[in-house]
């Protein structure tokens, strides 16, 4: 009896376990933030949402102190194709593609420097985070490429959309099928 239940639920779980997923619908390129805290300028937060057909959303945030409000601003654009096919590139590079991040450690950070990239793949979603400039040091070289791209895109002259909230860059579901 033990062993026929067992059976049942291997059967069950068991196409999930065996079968890979593949990406249904490619809603957003990359999802990429940084944040940097110094005594200073107190906490600037980037985050940029690139779509398929070039368009994004960059935010800036900065707070001064715990106890200071924090300002948001949401700027909307489309980037230049050849901008477009140059990120694309440095995602597609099989460098960037290998780059695996350990998992957080939680409590607080000394030196925050951070950078979280999530980019949907052919089989599944690549999470890069680094909370500072130490942890990513043994991926700088194949980080930089995509950190250069991520500086110009900050500093691009985009449009303020006033009427826009901040979201931090929510990027929208990523569809994923069984095969």
């Amino acid at each position: 009896m033990k062993h026929t239940a067992l059976l049942l639920i291997l059967i069950a779980i068991l196409p999930s376990l065996v079968l890979a997923q593949t990406l249904v619908d490619k809603t957003f390129v990359v999802r990429a933030e940084t944040s940097v805290a110094t005594p200073t300028t107190g906490l600037i937060h980037y985050c940029v949402l690139v779509y398929p057909d070039g368009k994004y959303r960059l935010e800036k945030s900065a707070q001064m102190n715990q106890s200071s409000p924090t300002d948001s601003k949401v700027f909307l654009d489309t980037l230049p194709a050849d901008n477009l096919k140059q990120l694309q590139s440095i995602l597609d590079d099989p460098k960037f593609t290998a780059i695996k991040s350990s998992e957080a450690a939680g409590g607080s950070v000394q030196d925050l420097d951070a950078i979280g990239v999530n980019v949907p793949r052919e089989h599944g979603l690549q999470n890069i985070s680094f909370m500072t400039a130490n942890e990513r040091k043994p991926f700088k070289k194949d980080l930089e490429p995509f950190m250069n791209w991520m500086k110009e895109v900050e500093k691009r002259k985009a449009p303020q959309a006033k009427d826009e909230k901040s979201n931090n860059c929510a990027a929208p579901q990523v569809g994923y099928r069984a095969d």
